[in-house]
């Protein structure tokens, strides 16, 4: 199999983001403890930041409710939402981004990414521009893969807490 384009890295990238949102649904609703239906329309009209923030907030009172000393599990999670939250800013970037082909010196081949954000205070338009070739794609898809991860250790947590002496 040929090597991955920059094209394709960049829907991989997309693709893993968006298994990041089913996962904090997932969260969201195991966190709720309510109809599964009820809480997924619910959190269908919240977009990505108030998501994590909501996912966030309730996780801390879903540990305060019982009781315990959980400020190691509160603390990790925090760091999680914090990294959540900036690959949502890395995805808005990637998605709202202008993209132009592009081979470089050495003859590989990627994508050139240019984004501009208006300064109001400023009065002017900022633009940024990122060279991408294929392997540029790996730390933010990796940082994703992670991020999937610790989301799924702790669905795994508030499964056992939820249902502490259910055999697996």
């Amino acid at each position: 199999m040929d090597s991955p384009t920059a094209l394709h890295q960049l829907g991989r990238f997309i693709f893993l983001f968006q298994h990041t949102e089913a996962a904090l649904t997932e969260l969201l609703t195991l966190l709720a403890d309510a109809d599964d239906e009820f809480i997924r329309i619910l959190v269908n009209e919240l977009e990505y930041t108030k998501r994590v923030k909501t996912t966030g907030v309730l996780f801390a009172r879903f540990l305060d409710i019982r009781r315990g000393r959980y400020d190691e599990e509160k603390k990790v999670f925090r760091e999680l939402m914090s990294e959540l939250l900036k690959l949502g800013e890395r995805r808005n970037e990637m998605v709202h981004s202008k993209y132009w082909m592009w081979t470089n010196v050495e003859g590989a081949s990627g994508l050139i990414r240019e984004n501009s954000v208006l300064r109001a205070s400023k009065g002017v338009r900022e633009s940024t521009e990122e060279e991408l070739l294929p392997e540029a794609f790996e730390l933010d898809c990796g940082r994703i893969s992670m991020a999937l991860q610790s989301l799924e250790k702790f669905r795994l947590k508030i499964i056992d807490w939820v249902h502490p002496n259910e055999p697996a």
